[in-house]
């Protein structure tokens, strides 16, 4: 099961106290330039304040340089710019952060210079060095629904803010089609081949899904891809993004998730694959929970307005921002803790201090908040 975080709120009319979003952002942002890291407290005044001295800068830039785990992974870099020995995730006798993959997006987020040489070296790594993670096969995104190295690959680059330097048009392009292609067919059946496996107590049946060569599914990756860039934002698209998220969260009463990509004597999983009747959250002792990750991501794609479960979760963690501009929403604690393949947003360097994983609750429902057009500064 995964972590969750409850908090318990008082039932007083916070939508009348919030009506003001001026003063809702002021009380958020108040919070967490005084308590939260270095990295918050620089996204909080350059992004959302648009208010920050170069002298600003320099100083948060010099403290998050000095983090134990910034310090890791700068430690872990190889000559040709590659952190560690990994590239999707951890390997053996390497911390989590200690990896292509996550150090890259781990960077990004953190750093305010994006020419900082830890990550700009680490972005170049890409150019020379190109994994295949899922067999000879894995040539180009285009090859297996739903993975594939460049996918992952062009995440990272996103996610890292680099999108105007380093070429990930093709991949920006795939995850569209990705998402498109729900649109397109009746069911997610129309486009695998069925394999069964050993039952187990969660498929009790051993039906496995495998997809058809060359087809499109979204997946993670996908949405992480589009969430971090700009390039493919215009009216036609964000609409289509909708009508596929509108249908994916359709309860189709399917039980089994397409797992897998390809069928090479074995089976290879997907990156994520996204699940006809996918959930926002999860319902766990009579508590419901939102996973905050996919929440901001599918905002910062322009999609509050346009799909009414998503404005139904927007609007509760609205609701949860107390006096002190604290978000006090329910979250699934695992999918926030970290900073994985899968997820994970935690900037806060340690979260034994309950004001400091307040800071990254906080920050994360500020972020999807004014994604969504909802604070006015």
């Amino acid at each position: 099961m995964k972590e969750l975080s409850c908090m318990k709120m008082k039932g007083s009319s916070r939508r009348a106290s919030n009506s003001d979003q001026s003063n809702l952002l002021d009380r958020i942002s108040e919070f967490l330039v005084q308590h939260a890291n270095p990295s918050i407290v620089y996204h909080v005044k350059n992004d959302i304040l648009k208010n920050i001295t170069d002298d600003e800068k320099r100083d948060l830039q010099d403290r998050i340089l000095q983090e134990k785990i910034i310090q890791s992974i700068i430690t872990c870099q190889k000559e040709n710019g590659w952190l560690g020995n990994g590239f999707h995730g951890s390997n053996k006798n390497a911390g989590p952060y200690e990896n292509q993959e996550v150090g890259v997006k781990y960077l990004g987020e953190k750093l305010v210079y994006k020419e900082t040489p830890v990550l700009k070296n680490a972005i170049e790594a890409f150019k020379i060095i190109s994994p295949k993670l899922f067999g000879e096969g894995d040539i180009d995104c285009s090859r297996y629904a739903a993975a594939g190295s460049d996918i992952i690959k062009a995440a990272c680059v996103a996610r890292a803010g680099y999108e105007d330097t380093f070429d990930i048009s093709k991949e920006i392009t795939t995850a569209l089609e990705s998402f498109r292609r729900v649109t397109e067919i009746k069911s997610v059946t129309d486009i695998v081949k069925i394999r069964r496996r050993r039952p187990e107590r969660i498929n009790p049946e051993g039906i496995t899904y495998v997809f058809n060569d060359y087809e499109k599914w979204p997946c993670w990756y996908h949405l992480d891809i589009l969430a971090h860039t700009n390039s493919w934002r215009n009216s036609e698209n964000i609409a289509m993004l909708a009508d596929s998220f509108n249908k994916l969260l359709k309860d189709t009463g399917l039980n089994y998730s397409p797992a897998y990509c390809v069928d090479i004597g074995h089976l290879v999983g997907c990156c994520g694959a996204y699940r006809e009747g996918m959930k926002l959250g999860i319902e766990t002792g009579g508590e419901y929970y939102v996973f905050l990750d996919l929440i901001e991501y599918m905002c910062r794609c322009g999609l509050y307005s346009l799909v009414p479960p998503l404005k139904k979760e927007v609007d509760i963690i609205y609701d949860s921002i107390d006096d002190q501009g604290i978000c006090r929403a329910n979250y699934v604690e695992k999918a926030l803790k970290g900073m994985g393949c899968y997820g994970g947003g935690q900037l806060e360097v340690d979260w034994r201090s309950r004001t400091r994983k307040l800071c990254d609750v906080t920050y994360r429902g500020l972020l999807i908040l004014y994604h969504s057009g909802l604070l006015t500064h």
